[in-house]
């Protein structure tokens, strides 16, 4: 059943729901050339392959605003299951957000005929680093195809200047910017949220993952939600996304015997142990500290004796994972919104605070429409508001006018979902089936990027598109004034 090229589909019978056409009811939705030409109940199929969607959900596809397509220990590889793992979730746009030069040269072996698009990250450099170096630096990401950069301050901190001036110059060279908040200054907690506002100076920021700050590290957990909150309304020009996950993920290496990554630092810390390799091992032995252990189907999260000798076998190419993520604040930063009134609140109308759900993950944690529809059932968010902040919002966060809705001369991206569960019955990526519930393409999809990049995407061998941040979100946010106090 999978499409080898774009058809003219008709996706027929399902419960279509689009914010942005205003269509909450059953309708079919017709794709030709890997666009969606018509929206309405009863279409004929006047020789389109018929997709049927009776009892099921059809949602734009999702754009998840923060992946992570490669594994974050071995970017060397040659072959990612992320893409794979993406389109079984119903995820048509992704955003690589941590080494988007090697999610490139993994493409071959590793499509699944998604549309990518992504962040090269900022590592560690010595002192501050001079503005000739950063502004190097931001320009090779751009000419190597990535729309922008990302400061990988909760891991593997910068100084704060040096922080300050990423953000700055990322402005001006019309680059995208994202911040894991985090400095020398400040880890990765309220805190450093707080620092990224004010370093950014009024230029565009992208505070990425809000939830993974606040677990209680610097206050109570409700009262670091609520903080977050306000700053989040009254920072000039930052736009932000937040993940549901249970779990972070951060890197076991090491260097002379030393944790290189401040984030597995941090989570010893919350947990209350040592913030050395023998607090690691007693964090394993403890059923804290697991190993990202990815040699079945799904990945699995392996502690004990056996999670602490898979990390000594190979620190360096280990993955880790701490149970850290509060799930009161996944709840707080997923629905939280500014009502009629001025006030926030978590349920019923009302501007969201952070811009998207994301997953965060790739090869895992793909747990949008699965953690979302149980928000839904909880009566949190609506489906249409799931929808917004899974589809639409993301894509507008990068100026994607084609993507997060079903319009006429929309791209051809379509979920089709289980009601309640989440579960994905088929994806449909630029009019092509991708995942037929069963199976998942691998070949097709294409790279958005800027001007500069196009180039460097044609060369490697992979379909580019240019698109114009000017329009995103990222670019056109204006301040949001704080909730009066409750």
């Amino acid at each position: 059943m999978l499409s080898s090229a774009p058809e003219r589909l008709l996706v027929r019978g399902g419960h279509v729901v689009d914010p942005a056409s205003g269509v909450d009811g059953v309708c079919d939705v017709l794709i030709e050339d890997g666009r969606v030409v018509e929206l309405r109940p009863e279409l004929p199929a006047a020789g389109a392959r018929v997709v049927d969607a009776d009892g099921a959900y059809v949602l734009p596809g999702l754009v998840d605003s923060h992946v992570h397509l490669t594994h974050l220990a071995n970017p060397h590889a040659v072959r990612t299951n992320a893409h794979e793992r993406l389109a079984r979730a119903g995820v048509t746009t992704a955003v690589e957000f941590f080494d988007f030069a090697s999610a490139l040269n993994q493409w071959p072996a590793s499509t699944a005929g998604l549309t990518v698009l992504g962040l090269q990250g900022i590592r560690s450099h010595q002192g501050t680093a001079s503005q000739a170096v950063v502004r190097d630096e931001i320009a090779a990401a751009l000419k190597g195809g990535a729309i922008g950069v990302k400061i990988l301050g909760g891991h593997f901190p910068n100084s704060p200047d040096t922080s300050a001036r990423v953000i700055a110059e990322s402005n001006e060279l019309g680059a995208y910017c994202a911040f894991h908040a985090g400095t020398t200054r400040h880890g990765s907690n309220l805190d450093g949220m707080r620092e990224t506002v004010e370093l950014a100076d009024g230029n565009p920021v992208h505070v990425a993952h809000t939830n993974a700050y606040l677990r209680g590290a610097t206050a109570d957990v409700d009262a670091e939600n609520r903080a977050a909150l306000d700053l989040l309304m009254g920072a000039r020009r930052v736009v932000s996304e937040a993940h549901l996950a249970e779990f972070n993920v951060c890197v076991g290496s090491m260097t002379n015997g030393e944790l290189d990554d401040h984030i597995v630092i941090n989570c010893l810390r919350l947990g209350g142990f040592p913030t050395g390799a023998a607090g690691l091992e007693k964090a394993f032995l403890a059923g804290y500290a697991h190993v990202l252990h990815d040699a079945g189907a799904e990945p699995a999260h392996v502690t004990g004796e056996e999670g602490l000798r898979l990390w000594r076998q190979d620190p360096g190419g280990t993955m880790l994972n701490f149970p850290v993520n509060n799930r009161f604040s996944a709840f707080y930063q997923s629905c939280a919104r500014v009502g009629a009134t001025g006030s926030l609140s978590w349920s019923g109308d009302g501007e969201f605070v952070v811009d998207a759900i994301s997953s965060d993950g790739g090869s895992w944690r793909n747990v949008i429409l699965r953690h979302g529809f149980s928000l839904v059932r909880f009566g949190a968010l609506t489906t249409s508001q799931l929808v917004d902040k899974a589809s639409r919002r993301p894509a507008q966060l990068f100026g994607l006018t084609a993507k997060g809705h079903l319009s006429p001369g929309a791209d051809g991206d379509v979920a089709v979902v289980e009601p309640n569960t989440g579960e994905v019955r088929l994806t449909i990526a630029g009019g092509r089936v991708v995942f037929d519930g069963e199976n998942v393409a691998s070949s097709g999809g294409k790279v958005l990027t800027t001007a500069e990049g196009a180039a460097a995407i044609t060369a490697h061998g992979i379909t580019a598109e240019v698109i114009d941040l000017e329009t995103s979100t990222f670019r056109t946010r204006i301040t949001r004034q704080p909730a009066p106090a409750a």
